[in-house]
């Protein structure tokens, strides 16, 4: 599934109407008669409902939807906010469609909504501007009320690119889209605000459909280790070492370590703060020694997890200098996510992956957490650019890329249960097993994330997610993955 800047959703729509031969009221009927179809499926019955319209093409496709409901004796109280003297042709052509069958086209003035259902066809995707006060009190209006409200192509107040509200968006059980799936209904607050997501591409063709890049491409299918041979040995499925554990953290380690023998990994040696090497005894699997035995244990590993619980004393900082000539894959996290070791080592010619939430991005980009998540695809390439290396950005939409990555993948699976301790862990670990199983960098990461959140769905089945631990992922995880190969 490929995702698209509004910007190349614009061009889309112009080339379908330059290419395939489209007039611009064909498309705008087609939209408004999809969204309608969707409504009509899923509340059938309507006798009333409230339709919003802006002076932008989102308010021509709401006009379409109000006389789609009219043709089928459905009332429908339509109501205006902007400047409709702006309009363009084609949103004034359905407009006086709408006038001429006898409707009623009122400005907002703070009238009750006496609709069952409510649409959204104000704003689109076009916003970037923070909404003033009387857009503001609107979209508010609308999200206090007890109707269902459904969306056209993007609840109006979210930004079609970064996914952030602005600072309010209209809260839809229903968003319907058109051309081009947008960033922003998969970034930050966007799926909170889109629900449902249906996707129409208007029937444009294939070739337009290719003339625009994609900025980003949903991770729908993944790339696993190869099938083990009958005549294998542990050494033939990674040796790997995770640094980390510092006191009061050994948790960390321990999960990331479970995570990555459940993904298949052969061999895992942790190296824990002294004072924490018994804390790990209950995980018989796990070799256990101390920070003092990374300088031995290190020439035989073939990946090494730094990060994980490893803090910011002197004994640590010590680890990260023994790591910085390192040469083996490596999966850096939390505690190793510092700017000054992750520059240091961009000679060593390897394959690296750092997995940083918003917080540990803005302090390697010297920037804010607001920064980072206003504008999620393009810190991510930052990331890669300053320190060469592929990038999980973590978070509501994970980005994964790299530097000879054409499109970022994005995560649009797993649930909020997720946003609890101990989940980068485990998702370390899975990288880790899969980079000692012979996948590169990028495609470890984004196979690792993949995996990651299909054990939270697989938990949400039986559970509620809210209950979810990172241990609980990593039970799930063989049978995830045995899912994944039974449908290759």
């Amino acid at each position: 599934m490929l995702i698209y800047t509004p910007e190349s959703v614009y061009k889309l729509d112009h080339a379908a109407v330059a290419t395939d031969g489209f007039s611009e009221p064909e498309l705008m009927q087609r939209a408004g008669e999809r969204v309608w179809r969707e409504i009509d499926a899923r509340w059938p019955g309507l006798s009333r409902i409230t339709v919003f319209a802006g002076a932008g093409n989102n308010g021509g496709d709401a006009f379409v939807v109000a006389l789609q409901a009219g043709a089928q004796g459905v009332e429908v109280q339509l109501l205006v906010q902007g400047d409709l003297s702006r309009q363009s042709a084609t949103s004034r052509h359905f407009r006086d469609l709408w006038q001429q069958a006898g409707g009623a086209c009122d400005s907002w003035q703070g009238q009750s909504i006496s609709g069952e259902l409510i649409v959204d066809g104000l704003l689109g995707i076009g916003l970037q501007r923070e909404l003033d006060q009387n857009w503001q009190d609107l979209v508010g209006t609308i999200n206090q009320a007890p109707q269902p409200c459904v969306a056209i192509d993007i609840p109006s107040g979210l930004n079609g690119l970064t996914g952030i509200a602005q600072p309010l968006a209209i809260n839809a059980q229903l968003t319907v889209t058109f051309i081009g799936r947008k960033c922003g209904q998969f970034l930050a607050d966007g799926p909170d605000h889109c629900g449902e997501l249906v996707f129409d591409d208007l029937g444009i063709s294939s070739r337009v459909g290719s003339s625009q890049t994609a900025a980003l491409e949903a991770i729908e299918t993944c790339e696993l280790p190869a099938v083990r041979k009958r005549n294998s040995h542990k050494n033939h499925y990674g040796n790997l070492l995770i640094v980390g554990g510092d006191l009061g953290m050994s948790g960390a380690v321990a999960l990331a370590a479970q995570a990555a023998l459940r993904s298949g990994a052969g061999l895992v040696t942790a190296l824990v703060h002294p004072d924490c090497q018994a804390n790990l005894a209950a995980f018989p699997e796990i070799m256990v020694l101390g920070w003092d035995a990374l300088e031995a244990r290190l020439a035989d590993a073939s990946v090494v997890v730094v990060g994980p619980g490893l803090g910011r004393t002197a004994d640590a900082q010590h680890c990260l200098e023994l790591l910085r000539e390192a040469r083996q894959p490596m999966v850096i996290d939390a505690g190793a996510l510092d700017a000054a070791f992750l520059q240091s080592m961009t000679s060593a010619g390897s394959q690296r992956v750092i997995t940083p939430h918003p917080g540990e991005a803005a302090a390697l980009l010297s920037c804010s957490t607001a920064e980072i998540q206003a504008n999620r695809i393009l810190s991510a390439q930052r990331l890669v650019e300053t320190f060469a290396m592929t990038t999980v950005l973590k978070g509501s939409g994970t980005l994964v890329t790299g530097a000879d990555v054409l499109i970022p993948a994005i995560n649009t699976r797993g649930n909020p249960g997720m946003a609890t301790a101990g989940m980068g862990d485990v998702l370390c670990g899975i990288i880790a097993a899969f980079l000692g199983q012979g996948l590169d960098a990028f495609s470890a990461a984004r196979s690792a994330v993949y995996v990651h959140a299909l054990c939270a769905e697989e938990y949400a089945r039986e559970s509620d997610e809210s209950g979810l631990l990172a241990s609980d992922i990593i039970g799930l995880i063989p049978q995830i993955i045995k899912q994944l190969r039974d449908v290759e």
